[in-house]
């Protein structure tokens, strides 16, 4: 099922997004791609190798757990809860985990609306 998920993918048209003539794509979005994209980057390397099943999605999981944006921004605070919230949809996170990092990314919106009212 999470491969049937990670792989919905809607069509993005590359050349009328360079051009600024496409829709634009929201850093959320990209950062969503990315991580589906390193999820199933890494499930069909291993699954080349003979991997098992529970070894491939392991390997999966890590990919797009390493695949996710630094909270190091607005935006990719943003990015990242969404890249978080897709992956407890998609069980790549467990409960506990899932919680620790939106807790995280609230930590760092905290952090970075309280810097910016100090500038």
């Amino acid at each position: 099922m999470r491969l049937a998920l990670i792989t919905q993918q809607q069509p993005v048209d590359l050349a009328a997004a360079a051009d600024g003539t496409g829709p634009r794509i929201s850093r959320a979005e990209k950062a969503l791609e990315h991580c589906k994209d390193e999820w199933s980057r890494a499930y069909a390397l291993a699954k080349s190798k003979g991997q098992p099943p529970a070894k491939a999605l392991r390997m999966a999981t890590v990919a797009y757990k390493l695949a996710m944006p630094n909270l190091d921004t607005l935006a990719a605070i943003k990015a990242a809860v969404a890249c978080i919230a897709q992956g407890i949809r998609l069980e790549v996170f467990d409960g506990r985990d899932g919680s620790q990092l939106l807790y995280a990314a609230q930590v760092a919106l905290a952090l970075q609306t309280k810097n910016r009212r100090k500038s």
